[in-house]
């Protein structure tokens, strides 16, 4: 693998990685490409700056690592704490000191217990002042995201009185964090792309041969937010899907993922474009008619005028001549 050069404010790439890049007609590979590019080559703040779903990286660095462009995402350092590392065991004496002490952190605590509808055990405010201390979230990306645990888990359980636990919020916090969402601004971009996946949820879903309504789960939903970030139409997915279950007998989501990226770095944005991308082009047979024009064919506007002129100029000769 070439090294990555990052001399100044300059993102310098090899010729060869931009051959690579351009042959393999993959445009996600390309975008992780630059990411780690102007980070410098760290895997962890790359995936980071991107902010996308696991399944849209994935198959990303699957990519770069088949060119050996990249260090496989297995190896790459985790771009902040996992849940599962050695939390500070904060003493009941630290959380009442800064229950007196920080003003934010009170007001904060009070909020919280107003947004979930109970007074805060001594483990709720460990798991807040967990996300408000260790991991450095400001208030404003604390209350966003447990506005966003609230409604999920209402949506989920289809209950609009539900409210989660604090480790709930406190789990979703560390997730957060390891895409990079902890400045209000990419909260505040987070929360306008989950909407957007919301609002085609249950189409989706039901594109994909879902019968009977209901809440995607996280690994469904990952997909689908990665469908939507592609903006990939209801009618491709259903197209997918049916590919899929004529290959696999069944809905497979990984399969219907790569079917539908495959689409999306070939261009394709309707089905028509897709059946016609997978039929082999007509050709003439030798001495043979030309091969018939699609019934919708339409000829744009400089064919017409072409045609125009030369029926103009052909009238134009015939009068000269006396025809």
């Amino acid at each position: 693998m070439s090294a990555l050069l990052l001399p100044n404010e300059i993102l310098s790439m090899s010729a060869q990685a931009a051959r690579l890049l351009v042959e393999s007609g993959d445009g996600d590979g390309a975008l992780l490409y630059l990411a780690l590019l102007e980070c410098g080559g760290d895997a962890g703040k790359a995936a980071a700056r991107l902010r996308w779903q696991d399944a849209r990286l994935r198959p990303a660095w699957e990519r770069l690592a088949a060119l050996g462009l990249a260090t496989p995402p297995s190896s790459a350092p985790a771009p902040a704490p996992r849940q599962d590392a050695r939390l500070p065991e904060y003493s009941r004496t630290e959380i009442a000191s800064a229950m007196e002490g920080e003003p934010v952190f009170r007001g904060l605590y009070r909020e919280l217990e107003g947004m979930l509808g109970r007074v805060f055990t001594d483990n709720d405010l460990k798991c807040l002042y967990t996300i408000y201390d260790y991991l450095g979230f400001p208030t404003e990306v604390i209350l966003l995201l447990t506005g966003f645990v609230v409604r999920r888990e209402r949506r989920q359980k289809n209950n609009p009185a539900a409210c989660p636990r604090m480790p709930q919020i406190q789990k979703e916090a560390f997730r957060w964090k390891r895409l990079g969402i902890d400045t209000l601004e990419r909260a505040e971009d987070y929360l306008r792309r989950q909407e957007a996946v919301d609002g085609r949820e249950w189409a989706v879903l039901s594109a994909v041969g879902v019968a009977e309504r209901r809440p995607a789960v996280e690994r469904e939903r990952e997909y689908i937010a990665a469908w939507v970030d592609m903006g990939v139409s209801d009618e491709l997915i259903r197209m997918a899907y049916e590919r899929t279950v004529f290959k696999k007998g069944a809905m497979n989501w990984p399969y219907a993922n790569k079917i539908l990226q495959s689409w999306h770095a070939a261009g394709y944005k309707t089905p028509q474009q897709v059946e016609a991308g997978d039929r082999p082009p007509q050709r003439a047979k030798p001495g043979g008619p030309a091969p018939a024009l699609p019934k919708d064919f339409q000829p744009t506007q400089d064919r017409i005028q072409k045609n125009n002129d030369w029926l103009d100029q052909f009238l134009a000769e015939q009068r000269k001549g006396g025809g």
